[in-house]
């Protein structure tokens, strides 16, 4: 019989799948699709970085 501790760790737990949540299947409310709102944001990223290389180009 050892006397040694046992260090295996013990096995996780089987965890549970989440519960399903339906509202988060629901269209955003601006613009109507997630596609649509990716589209704006990088629209207005190309925005801004064109017109802060504009601005550094004029006044460097």
């Amino acid at each position: 019989m050892s006397t040694a501790p046992n260090l295996t760790p013990p096995e996780p737990a089987a965890a549970a799948a989440p519960a399903r949540r339906p509202e988060l299947d629901d269209a955003p409310p601006l613009l109507g699709s997630w596609r649509n709102i990716y589209i704006l944001v990088l629209g207005a990223f190309v925005l801004f970085v064109a017109v802060f290389w504009g601005l550094t180009e004029a006044y460097a």
